[in-house]
């Protein structure tokens, strides 16, 4: 109610804690997710963020996948797809994979309730290509994190030009989130971040 009478819209609902407590080896992750549903469907937002960094990483320092923990959590989110699907919401995948291993795990689960939190500037810091993997993901895509470690967006070692030209490629017209840092001034930043957004992707 206090989010219609102020014109806020959530645009996505993020389980951050799982960086901390795994998904794949803390037992009460299963729950705080199927209760997150309940709850990202009550603040109307469509989108669910599953993170895996830090502890919840899936892959290992030296970059190999986590075999064992990926078959547990293609098993988890079969699992927790149906209400996902049920209630509407999309349970977006965060995390350091590649596009081709983020694929892997959703063509496993078999669901369109589970698909990819992109972010730009984590996959260019991890040295992929951005721009191939989003027209590799396409509509596989569920919402977009526009951040560059270096700098304000359009200035730092991301290309966000070439970012921008992938995602009309795939038609892309969800969310983006900012996730920048801020270098200067908090309100100043934000603006010149959101601004540079919206030039990038013709909003204005």
């Amino acid at each position: 109610r206090s989010m219609k009478a102020h014109g806020v819209a959530v645009s996505s609902v993020a389980l951050g804690l799982l960086n901390q407590f795994p998904m794949v080896s803390e037992p009460r992750a299963p729950g705080w997710v199927e209760q997150t549903i309940d709850g990202t469907k009550d603040l109307e937002a469509k989108v669910m963020l599953l993170a895996f960094f830090g502890k919840g990483d899936l892959r290992l320092k030296s970059g190999e996948l986590k075999e064992k923990d990926v078959d547990t959590l293609v098993g988890q989110l079969q699992d927790l797809a149906p209400k996902a699907e049920k209630a509407g919401i999309i349970l977006g995948l965060e995390n350091t994979l590649s596009a081709e291993q983020n694929l892997a795990i959703i063509n496993r689960v078999k669901s369109s309730a589970v698909r990819v939190y992109y972010d730009v500037g984590n996959s260019t810091h991890n040295g992929y290509d951005v721009p191939q993997e989003i027209r590799l993901l396409g509509d596989r895509i569920c919402q977009i994190h526009f951040k560059d470690n270096k700098g304000y967006l359009g200035e730092g070692e991301v290309d966000m030009k070439a970012a921008g030209e992938a995602m009309q490629a795939i038609a892309y017209t969800g969310w983006v989130v900012l996730e920048t840092k801020v270098i200067g001034e908090r309100e100043a930043d934000f603006k010149r971040n959101a601004a540079f957004t919206r030039t990038l992707l013709g909003l204005s």
